[in-house]
């Protein structure tokens, strides 16, 4: 792939990802909208664990301590592709809605030996929502209409570097620097009921990002007795200030015709900052493997992988300068996830092994508390995933198809709050030249 279609892709997705509708929660009317929560394929199904995965045939963009783990002049493509089938209730009252929605794009690739590069695309807050509120007034009804769209996206770029490897024991640390654009809209409309063809009103807002957001992270991995290793993981986003922009608008008149609305108040261009608060994540996974004699005469070898993460935000400490914290509360995600690959040398193998035999097998289980709460009991988040990766044996690149399903639950324990089951559906795919191409190899002429 030439750089230029590199160029050409990356700034299609870009305005794709700026015009797609990735979220249909009301709890992304707090604040920018819900930070994260966008399911990787490849993570979906190690309970969405994004920091201990990682080796020559996945970019991941969310420990950027990993990117120098790429094969040596085998970069890879990333492309994400994630969907969610939501059914919500609250007193009886029930809603059906999907999203489906680009995740991230991505390149990544080392350099000399101990050094990697990449750069990609992801949204970083999703809004999406929309409210309705009756209140009688007399023999008629008011009706409040609440509207929420849009949000920030990143485009990073991240590096990597070993400090430390030596006899199977490695310490890399790295970081992304990323750019935050875009802009999150709310709308407030109020009408009456039964005198539909009279006049309402409209309050309309957006903020709209222009800023740098950095974080860091750093890996340590060990092999113990040839067969064993562990690795520990950390990532850190720092509080942080973004800078925003805001516009208000005031409108009264027919809702639903732009051309008949009088503008009572508009005030653009309020420059201001979001204080986004420390997030820190930390993680452990236990990989070993084993080998057994097959009924061919040959030998499968396997590989089990235990995975474990844990973050939390102190969103007590979220403020913004236009609408203070919101009352957020402070949060936490703890993760488990396991894999388990048949045959991890399915190149040399692939005569003797079946096509089952080197697919990677994941399942995993979430359980988070949200920033929010519902009648004074704080929101949680759990859920059960499962996924699989295929290897694409074509040339022995490190391509490969991956694909996580989660099922999980948002609420609270009150009786009629509201509640979220949902199903995630994600796909991704991974695409590497072959070993016959790889990229800033010097060739030889006889």
């Amino acid at each position: 792939m030439r750089v230029s279609s590199i160029l050409l892709l990356f700034l299609s997705i870009t305005s794709v990802l700026s015009a797609q509708v990735t979220n249909q929660s009301p709890f992304s009317s707090y604040g920018f909208g819900e930070k994260g929560g966008l399911d990787h394929a490849t993570f979906t199904g190690l309970g969405n664990n994004t920091l201990t995965y990682f080796d020559s045939t996945v970019l991941n963009m969310y420990n950027p301590s990993t990117y120098n783990t790429l094969g040596k002049g085998q970069p890879l493509f990333s492309l994400g592709l994630t969907s969610r089938l939501s059914f919500m209730s609250e007193n009886g009252a029930k809603k059906f809605a999907t999203t489906a929605f680009i995740e991230h794009f991505a390149m990544a690739f080392t350099l000399k030996k101990h050094f990697g590069l990449a750069f990609g695309l992801k949204p970083f807050a999703r809004k999406g929502y929309s409210i309705e509120e009756r209140v009688a007034i007399g023999s008629d009804s008011l009706k409040y209409t609440y509207l929420g769209t849009g949000g920030p996206n990143q485009v990073f770029l991240g590096f990597s570097s070993n400090l430390l490897k030596i006899k199977g024991t490695t310490l890399s640390i790295g970081g992304n620097l990323s750019y935050l654009f875009g802009t999150a809209t709310n709308e407030r409309r109020s009408q009456l009921i039964a005198l539909n063809n009279l006049p309402g009103g409209a309050d309309w807002n957006s903020l709209r990002f222009n800023s740098v957001y950095y974080e860091f992270g750093a890996y340590f991995q060990h092999v113990l007795m040839k067969k064993h290793s562990f690795t520990l993981t950390g990532v850190i986003e720092p509080n942080q200030e973004i800078e925003v922009e805001k516009d208000e608008y005031l409108f009264y008149g027919t809702l639903g015709n732009p051309l008949g609305y009088d503008t009572l108040y508009s005030q653009k261009d309020q420059v201001g900052t979001i204080n986004l608060p420390t997030t820190v994540s930390l993680g452990f996974s236990y990989k070993f493997w084993f080998s057994d004699a097959r009924a061919n005469n040959s030998i499968r070898n396997s590989e089990l992988s235990l995975h474990a993460g844990y973050s939390a935000t102190d969103w007590t400490s979220f403020t913004s300068s236009f609408d203070g914290n919101q009352g957020m509360l402070g949060s936490s995600r703890l993760t488990l996830g396991i894999q388990y690959i048949p045959e991890r040398e399915y190149y040399d193998n692939q005569t003797s092994s079946s096509f089952l035999e080197k697919v990677r097998y994941r399942a995993g289980y979430y359980s988070s508390t949200l920033p929010y709460s519902l009648n004074g009991s704080q929101l949680t988040d759990k859920g059960l995933t499962l996924g699989f990766g295929i290897p694409i044996l074509a040339q022995r690149s490190l391509s490969s198809l991956n694909f996580g399903f989660s099922a999980g639950k948002r609420g609270t324990a009150v009786d009629g709050a509201f509640q979220e089951e949902y199903i995630g559906i994600n796909f991704g795919i991974t695409l590497a030249p072959s070993i016959f191409e790889r990229w800033f190899v010097k060739r030889k002429l006889d």
